[in-house]
């Protein structure tokens, strides 16, 4: 029996990779004949570079750059054959900050762009920027100022923008940007279709969980509001309306804007970078999870991803995960391929209370989800 074995990260407790490994060991509990393939996933968030490597191999380059308030860390990217993967989070991601630092008003993705400045130099010639899990709200502004881009105030003076400095912009100058970025293909790769304002905009929607009071909220709207109108006159291109452009706190915006690039979906990208029909050709089972399934899960993210490969490939699917709302009920988990959906946490307590245990019950909850099959398969 052929398994794969492909699941998102459990945020908050487990890489992807530390996912799948835990799962193999709950699949040979019960089938110790078992063909094992492993493809940890990421759909852009913290951890995609890791993925990445363990689907496609490459360089794991170590660099240094700024992390979200300016401080020097140490960052990695993957590197093979010119095309580099860049995980935005590596440099303006929520976990390099402690709870009482997250503002995005102040934080910035200046790293970002050493990271991209970083890959040039090794010659890349593709860069796939994955947009998820930032802390900033700042448009890609810092981002864009690492590569050459300046941003000039009403006094006349060049300065790097944050989330609550994007109104001071007065004018933008690009003479100055790293012409190699015009050589080179960048594709962003995000999971969501926000916009860059509005309702559904990158400040309204994500802003709050990465600090921001409701006061803030309007404050970065109208910043990024800002610049999206002059990046509009700039290029004659309306960013208001593309989707994905509010990905990141509107860095998905500079990758359209500033590199001339394009969104696509994370997980999509990943499948096709991965070879991952090819590999799941001959499989007789497919398994994935994530932290929280519900009804989002259903909606462009690694579990979507692999709901459609389930169906298209008539692989059965089974979906492990931290908890399992209510709103998925079994008449969705039939229409999406699962036969079955098992959360790894039995007590209904907080997450709080039981993260700790989280990777002690993921190894129970896969030996129970692969009895369950077990037995179906013996009916």
């Amino acid at each position: 029996m052929k398994v794969v074995i492909a699941p998102d990260s459990f945020k908050g407790t487990m890489k992807a990779s530390e996912v799948a490994d835990i799962i193999e060991k709950g699949v040979l509990d019960v089938f110790p004949n078992a063909n094992i393939s492993k493809i940890p996933f990421s759909d852009g968030g913290e951890g995609s570079a890791e993925c990445f490597h363990s689907a496609i191999g490459g360089e794991l380059i170590n660099v240094r750059v700024k992390d979200p308030l300016g401080r020097i860390v140490n960052a990695h990217y993957l590197y093979k054959d010119g095309l580099a993967i860049i995980e935005s989070a590596q440099a303006c991601g929520l976990p390099l900050l402690n709870e009482d630092e997250k503002n995005p008003l102040v934080t910035t993705t200046y790293g970002v762009g050493e990271l991209i400045s970083f890959a040039l130099d090794k010659g890349a010639q593709k860069i796939v920027l994955t947009l998820g899990g930032s802390s900033t709200n700042d448009g890609g502004a810092g981002m864009a100022a690492a590569l050459g881009v300046k941003f000039i105030n009403k006094s006349g003076i060049s300065f790097v923008p944050v989330g609550g400095t994007l109104n001071e912009i007065n004018s933008v100058d690009m003479t100055s940007i790293d012409k190699r970025i015009f050589r080179t293909e960048f594709i962003g790769m995000c999971d969501v279709k926000n916009t860059v304002c509005g309702e559904f905009g990158a400040s309204a929607v994500y802003a709050p969980q990465k600090g921001a009071s409701p006061a803030d909220v309007e404050e970065l709207e109208n910043g990024l509001c800002h610049l999206t109108e002059i990046l509009n006159s700039m290029n004659n291109i309306d960013y208001f309306s593309s989707e994905g452009g509010g990905a990141a706190g509107g860095l998905g915006l500079a990758v359209l804007a500033f590199l001339k690039g394009k969104l696509v979906s994370g997980i999509q990208l990943m499948m096709e970078i991965a070879e991952f029909d090819r590999k799941t050709a001959d499989a007789n089972l497919l398994i994935t999870g994530e932290g929280r399934l519900d009804r989002q899960s259903f909606m462009g993210k690694v579990i979507d991803g692999m709901s459609q490969k389930a169906i298209t490939h008539q692989i059965p699917l089974i979906i492990i995960a931290g908890s399992v709302t209510s709103e998925v009920t079994p008449d969705i988990l039939k229409e999406h391929g699962v036969i079955i959906a098992e959360s790894t946490d039995l007590t209904g307590k907080p997450f709080k209370e039981i993260r700790h245990r989280a990777k002690q019950d993921l190894a129970l909850a896969s030996v129970r989800v692969m009895q369950k099959y077990k037995e179906m398969i013996e009916e």
